[in-house]
């Protein structure tokens, strides 16, 4: 290559340069932002991109294939795409879809919320090399989303602010670390913890029987932090805060944090003889999505303690959430 050709690929227009200055500010403040050196790495490939052009970027612009082209423009938009939902997802806000109607008074059941991430700061991936868009499963093939290594250490970044008593936040499941892929809801320490209570157990002991009946309750499984199940909760402790649950009720400090209105609660809901109809179901405003019933051949009914009926039968039981009025009313129902 000659001298002059190699001028000519550093004569690049002002407006190049300055795009190429931007985006090198960009890249420091995120070395800044983050600790992170990592984050120097692309603006070599920036000053290549936009000045000294010695990589063939759009190399298939050229192809006298038009098939070649038009596949080729595809994938570049897609993998664009992909990449920039990726970091707009982690470092500024993501879009969250309401899964269960645990604050169904204030946000229903499907709605999409759009939740900034820079207001608590937000947090670095543990497990980096994922595929965007889905949390843990892939859909359809339905394995998991991501690698198991490398695995990087909890860290957040620094935000705009802090969380205030009763704001609304999205978080990971803290119990989905450990998961019962065929019975999902409740989660694996409540099934535990409930085995355990009904039947006198230690939760070692509860957590055996769990484990010892695949049939039942299907794979165990770990998930790092960031691919635990997303929820949608109010926040009601802060750092520094002593909180006690005493009968069902919150206490901050030693004092009773009053329940918000339409409070709900998850039961275990044992039947008299019959299948609850729609129309109670529609009544006590409980949705499908909502209860679950426990199948005729399912040992939880028994392992929670509920009792067969005088001939033997096992009596319906259903897992739903509800206000502590809808479950007077469920237990004065035929």
């Amino acid at each position: 290559m000659s001298n002059t050709e190699k001028k000519c690929r550093f004569a690049a227009a002002k407006g190049k340069w300055i795009r190429f200055g931007l985006w090198t500010l960009v890249f420091i403040f995120f070395v800044i932002w983050t600790g992170s050196l990592w984050w120097l790495l692309p603006i070599p490939f920036a000053f290549d991109l936009f000045i000294s052009r010695f990589i063939p970027w759009s190399f298939w612009k050229n192809s006298k294939n038009k098939t070649f082209r038009l596949i080729m423009d595809w994938v570049d938009a897609i993998v664009f795409a992909l990449v920039a939902v990726y970091f707009v997802f982690l470092f500024f806000f993501q879009n969250y879809q309401i899964p269960s109607p645990s604050l169904e008074k204030s946000l229903l059941v499907g709605d999409y919320l759009f939740v900034s991430k820079l207001s608590y700061g937000p947090r670095m991936p543990n497990t980096p090399l994922s595929f965007p868009l889905a949390q843990h499963t892939l859909p359809i093939v339905n394995s998991k989303s991501y690698f198991d290594k490398p695995q990087w250490p909890y860290k957040r970044l620094k935000g705009l602010g802090n969380i205030q008593r009763k704001d609304i936040v999205v978080f990971n499941f803290p119990a989905g670390d450990t998961v019962a892929l065929a019975m999902q809801n409740p989660d694996y320490y409540s099934i535990c913890y409930s085995i355990a209570s009904k039947r006198g157990l230690s939760m070692q002991e509860a957590a055996r029987i769990v484990r010892s009946n695949p049939n039942t309750f299907g794979e165990i499984v770990y998930r790092p932090v960031d691919r635990r199940e997303n929820y949608v909760k109010r926040c009601i402790g802060l750092p520094g805060d002593s909180l006690q649950i005493i009968n069902n009720q919150v206490y901050i400090d030693g004092k009773l944090l009053e329940d918000e209105p339409g409070t709900q609660y998850n039961y275990f809901v044992q039947t008299k003889g019959s299948y609850f109809s729609e129309t109670q179901f529609r009544k006590w405003n409980i949705s499908k999505d909502d209860r679950y019933l426990l199948p005729d051949q399912n040992d939880l009914s028994e392992l929670l303690g509920f009792e067969p009926d005088a001939q033997g039968n096992k009596l319906p039981v259903y897992h739903f959430p509800a206000t502590k009025e809808v479950i007077e009313k469920i237990k004065k129902s035929p």
